[in-house]
């Protein structure tokens, strides 16, 4: 009997970018503008009202200054981790899995020809 063994191994790795200062107001005069007063609903602004945060950066191009534009951008567009924590490096969480192989049998085939 033939097994087919794995080592499966699962972990998790947090990162994050580094923190980007926003002053609510400078959105108030884009397209589409921001109208609420909390951060709460400036967050849902920045993730749910902007679909495409590199057209909202060409769009609005006169109204956010550079400094927005570039933090944008570095938080949606092209973002730059730092790994925060990974979990290889605390523990190992692995395990093996085993399947039986099933080996198909060769099957002949002949031919026969009537001799008359």
């Amino acid at each position: 009997m033939k097994l087919e063994i794995k080592k499966i191994e699962t972990y998790t790795v947090t990162h994050s970018t580094e923190g980007f200062v926003f002053e609510m107001d400078e959105f108030r005069s884009c397209t589409p503008a921001f109208i609420g007063q909390t951060p709460a609903e400036f967050m849902d602004y920045l993730t749910n009202d902007i679909e495409n945060i590199k057209e909202f950066i060409k769009e609005n191009d006169t109204i956010i200054c550079n400094l927005t534009q570039k933090s944008l951008y570095l938080l949606d567009v092209d973002p730059i981790f730092n790994v925060v924590e990974d979990s290889r490096d605390d523990y190992e969480d692995s395990w093996f899995t085993m399947e039986t192989v099933k080996i198909e049998e060769k099957v002949e085939q002949t031919s026969t020809k009537n001799v008359l």
